[in-house]
């Protein structure tokens, strides 16, 4: 086979498999929601994919407070929308790590079905440690260091409103910024400021 048809076919499979243990593609996403969360596994690349989760009202309050109520649907905008919000990695997984002249046709299903078995496991182990999705804390920083706009919005759910101002107020102190702004007019908002706002109008 050639290279555009192993890659056709590695995604191709990747529907077929995840469809069988109930999950939906959009692109380089595969989702489903269980027990209140957002599991999305991440295929940006041949050899591995990512495995991550939230919970599944964040990106509805999200959207409510960052004022883009539209991208409530599809339900695949959640993993790959470009103001969705980040989800925790919970796990990696190996895929096709050879060269791909390696292969055949017939593997694709055979590696597929291993991963997703892998991501099963790991799902119902995650689950077992955090059986609520309403009360479950995302990490409190993202990769940069910054305070996560899921886990403020997690706080939001939780009704913790004065820690989210303390929080964000901080952030701004120190010009920390989300990741994510929104021009209104002529002027750049970030993300913080909205949900300062949002978490003030609720005390």
């Amino acid at each position: 086979m050639t290279k555009k048809e192993f890659e056709k076919g590695i995604n191709s499979y990747r529907k077929i498999v995840g469809n069988n243990f109930g999950y939906k593609k959009s692109g380089y996403v595969s989702y489903k929601i269980v027990n209140g969360y957002f599991f999305y596994i991440l295929h940006l690349v041949d050899t591995s994919v990512d495995l991550k989760v939230k919970p599944f009202y964040a990106d509805d309050l999200w959207w409510d407070i960052f004022q883009m109520p539209e991208n409530k649907k599809p339900l695949s905008l959640r993993g790959n929308g470009a103001f969705a919000l980040s989800g925790e990695l919970i796990g990696e997984y190996p895929t096709f790590v050879e060269n791909w002249k390696n292969y055949e046709e017939q593997d694709f299903e055979k590696i597929w079905t291993s991963v997703f078995n892998k991501i099963e496991e790991e799902i119902a182990n995650f689950i077992s440690q955090n059986p609520s999705a309403d009360r479950y804390m995302p990490q409190a920083t993202n990769m940069r260091g910054d305070v996560s706009l899921t886990y403020l919005i997690a706080l939001l759910h939780n009704h913790k409103e004065h820690k989210v101002v303390e929080l964000i107020q901080e952030a701004q102190n120190n010009n920390r910024r989300s990741g994510m702004s929104k021009w209104i007019g002529d002027k750049e908002i970030d993300g913080y400021s909205f949900v300062l706002k949002y978490a003030n109008s609720m005390l």
